[in-house]
């Protein structure tokens, strides 16, 4: 009898670890735009109940975790879509539906974009998060010299604030999580120069990206610096309104620049849902000599371009969501011009309120991500996806 008994029990154990793992597996899902067909990137697909998810990739592909709650699909723009459980074991492919554009003209001859901005910083502490918390992102840094991949990474950056507020005594902690890609090759620009075409030049370092990612610092330095705007009501949904501008060129030491971009606005707490914000530069040129062999070097920025998205949290605060740059420029050597594109992207995959957190893992945010990796690579689940040209490039085709 005990023999029987001890046997029931292992099967009973056998039994819940298949259940379990039944239920814990990866699915991929594509996500597409109802009316054109084309994949949606970046849309967000996630469990609101454990606020925890991932995102699409540029392909409209994405892996989730499977979990026993039903999961929302969502892009801005765009109705949202509900998969419970039986629609998660059958659908592999969502379409999407654009949000129905309408213009009330009362809203587009009212709405005042820079008076809609600052209600936005002057309730700031009302509308965005205010309490700590920690939240575990998806790290993706990329360059492109010459049209070619030379950098991916794709790492997990936990990260940890008292509120979603930069402050003069912030207490920012960023640590360092698994690393799923890390493949770094020689940019092959100052190819006479080893001492600079090594595979470690160019990036960007982590201190110039903090006062980016909160909405509160961007936006003061957006208001502050983009002087003459005009702005355009493009959309206004029953829940959203979608604002587009853009700055007159303006000439500062030389450089000239100007904005344009969106601003989308929650209809009902009139918090800022996206920010798109691109800026052109004229004559935006860094001039160097190579000591070695003196010959100038020429750095050129023709464009950056910067996205955050929101979402909201359980106690109807709004937080980001993910976070895009990129800078588009030149490098000029030796006769030759190499176009290159510069990218940091962060995805919060999950968020968690918690009070404290230890200092293990601390990346130093005055030194490039790249320096902070181990050369592991530690594959893990919920990451986004790489589309094919990054897959190609990582396996060496």
């Amino acid at each position: 009898m005990t023999f029987l008994k001890l046997e029931k029990k292992q099967l009973l154990v056998l039994f819940l670890l298949v259940f379990q793992i039944g239920f814990s597996q990866d699915k991929i899902l594509f996500v597409y735009d109802k009316t054109t067909n084309l994949p949606i990137e970046n849309a967000n697909i996630f469990y609101p109940n454990l606020n925890e998810g991932t995102f699409t990739n540029s392909e409209g592909k994405a892996s989730i975790y499977i979990r026993n709650s039903d999961l929302k699909i969502s892009s801005i723009g765009f109705e949202d879509e509900i998969l419970d459980m039986n629609k998660k074991k059958t659908l592999d492919t969502i379409f999407l539906k654009p949000t129905i554009v309408q213009l009330d003209e009362i809203v587009v001859k009212s709405f005042n974009l820079n008076k809609a901005l600052q209600y936005v910083l002057d309730k700031y502490d009302e509308l965005y998060a205010n309490t700590p918390f920690e939240k575990e992102c998806n790290f993706k840094e990329t360059v492109i010299v010459d049209n070619q991949l030379k950098r991916l990474i794709l790492a997990k950056v936990n990260w940890w604030d008292k509120k979603y507020e930069l402050q003069k005594k912030s207490d920012i902690k960023l640590r360092l999580g698994a690393i799923d890609y890390n493949k770094n090759i020689p940019l092959n620009i100052f190819i006479d120069v080893p001492r600079i075409n090594e595979n470690k030049s160019g990036y960007v370092v982590p201190n110039s990206l903090v006062s980016t990612i909160y909405l509160n610092s961007l936006l003061s330095n957006f208001i502050k610096n983009t002087k003459n705007l005009s702005s355009k009501v493009e959309e206004s949904s029953p829940d959203q309104i979608a604002v587009s501008f853009e700055s007159e060129w303006a000439i500062i030491n030389d450089v000239s620049s100007r904005s344009i971009g969106k601003f989308v606005f929650d209809k009902n707490s009139r918090a800022i849902l996206d920010f798109i914000n691109t800026i052109e530069y004229r004559n935006k040129l860094t001039k160097g000599i190579v000591k070695e062999n003196q010959k100038e070097s020429i750095n050129e920025t023709k464009k950056s371009y910067m996205r955050l998205t929101f979402y909201k949290i359980p106690n109807d605060k709004w937080t980001l969501k993910s976070f895009e740059s990129n800078v588009e420029g030149s490098i000029s050597y030796d006769n030759k011009t190499h176009p290159s594109v510069f990218g940091n992207s962060i995805y919060v995959l999950k968020e968690t309120s918690i009070n404290k957190v230890n200092n293990d893992g601390l990346i130093d945010l005055s030194k490039p991500i790249y320096q902070s990796l181990p050369a592991k690579t530690i594959t893990s689940t919920n990451s986004i996806l790489l589309n094919k040209e990054e897959s190609d490039f990582v396996e060496n085709k």
